[in-house]
Formats: C-alpha cells, structure tokens, sequence
C-alpha cells in the first residue's frame, strides 16, 4: 500500500512558525509543505547544498558525477510528488527566501520492495549505503509501527546554517506526523 496524505490534511499548510536571530535581526521563518511553485527552487537548494555537504555526498565527490547527481534529483522530484516534503521560509508574503528543504516520504510495512536498480556506479555506492544502513534494523518491529516518515535530505542554506533552523525543521516534522500519518 503507498501512504497517501489524508484528505482531510489541508495542503498547503503551515506546519510550524518561530524567529531566528541573523546578523543580529530577528528573522521570522515559517515551515510549511512544499508547494509546485517551490519544487524548482529547492531542488537547486540540493544539488547546491546537499550534495556539497552532505558527508556521504562529500566523501564520494557526488557532484563530479553529473549521471550520479542526475539520480538524485530524479529521487527527489519523485519523492516530491507524494505531498509529504516541507520547506522553511521567511515568514513574510511577497518573495519569502527560501531557507531550508526536507524531502520526505511515509513507508509503509505491507509497500512492495522494489529491486534498486541503475547503471551509474556512483550512485549505486551512494544508494547502496544508504540502503545497507537503512535495512540494518526492522523499523517497524523495533518501534512497533506499520508506517513511519522517512528523509531523502534535509538541508539548511549556506548563508542560513548555525541558527538551529534545522531542528526547527524537525520539530516541524513531529507535528507532520501527528496530523497526518
């Protein structure tokens, strides 16, 4: 079965809301679900990011390998579409900055596991990490659970990062949780 968001979950929504202090200015940012106008925006966010920084993106030197970067991206967008994903941005109406993405799905016990399959080296080593630890423990025995949010990446824009925006994301999450899954 592939979770889908519950109908009675407004979409979009804001999801959480709180002030972080940037060059001494306190800035309002807001969390909300990652809308069609945005999809653009944050994947470039990502690549430029994500795939930087991130330690197993950084330790393979990803972003020398255009085919491998091309996969994730391709993950992301599809990962997108299931409406789950959230982004963090000024709190403000006109061209709020874009500050942070979390790209996210639900996995479900009964979903059927689709065979990983590419023919970029690279990204294999990359996924099949991921993978290895992902399977390293039954989530759904150990926690007791037939579902759970999962991440495909969660990042924080350069010129924004060591103002704790990041677990303001997570916390973000929680709340996801409770009202949808």
């Amino acid at each position: 079965m592939v979770f889908i968001r519950p109908s009675d979950v407004p979409f979009p929504q804001v999801w959480w809301r709180f002030t972080v202090h940037k060059d001494g200015v306190p800035t309002p940012l807001r969390v909300q679900d990652l809308t069609d106008d945005l999809v653009e925006p944050c994947i470039d966010i990502l690549r430029e990011n994500f795939t930087r920084d991130e330690p197993p993106c950084k330790y393979i030197e990803i972003n020398k390998h255009p085919s491998a970067v091309a996969e994730l991206v391709k993950l992301w967008r599809n990962t997108i579409k299931d409406k789950f994903s959230i982004v963090c941005v000024e709190d403000k109406e006109q061209n709020p900055q874009i500050v942070g993405v979390n790209v996210l799905t639900v996995v479900c016990k009964e979903d059927k596991e689709e065979p990983f399959h590419t023919e970029d080296q690279v990204w294999a080593q990359l996924f099949g990490a991921v993978e290895l630890v992902a399977n390293s423990v039954d989530v759904y025995t150990h926690y007791g659970v037939d579902k759970y949010l999962t991440a495909y990446g969660l990042v924080v824009a350069k010129g924004w990062r060591g103002l704790k925006i990041g677990a303001e994301i997570l916390k973000a999450r929680y709340l996801f949780i409770l009202f949808c899954i």
